[in-house]
């Protein structure tokens, strides 16, 4: 596989796959992001600060994301650096969702043919 192939960069981590969904909707800084997967997983997933930008830097180094240079300044408060996924990251997101969806329903197949097991 070559460096473009997006095959190559799966399975992703849960923390990059959360990211890059969403960096699917568009540009956003850190703190946004961390916001937004807090949210739209019910806080079931929650970033710290350092996992968050230990995941950028893994993320773009891989070409997966890079930074969004198109954001305007910001009027209070330090300057945030927003980040934006790459056409390599996008194919990378939508094969690792169909991947999951496979895998899901296989789990589901599984469990729907095996006894209940009664816990103690």
């Amino acid at each position: 596989m070559d460096d473009m192939d997006p095959r190559r960069h799966l399975p992703l981590a849960p923390h990059d796959f959360e990211i890059l969904l969403s960096l699917s909707r568009g540009p956003l800084h850190g703190y946004a992001a961390i916001a937004d997967i807090r949210d739209r997983t019910s806080g079931d997933i929650v970033l710290g600060t350092s996992t968050l930008y230990a995941a950028i830097r893994r993320l773009r180094r891989a070409g997966l994301i890079d930074e969004d240079g198109s954001r305007p300044p910001e009027s209070n408060g330090p300057p945030r650096r927003y980040w934006r996924i790459t056409g390599l990251g996008g194919d990378v997101v939508r094969l690792e969702a169909d991947r999951l969806r496979r895998a899901a329903a296989a789990a589901d197949s599984l469990l729907a043919e095996s006894p209940a097991r009664a816990s103690k």
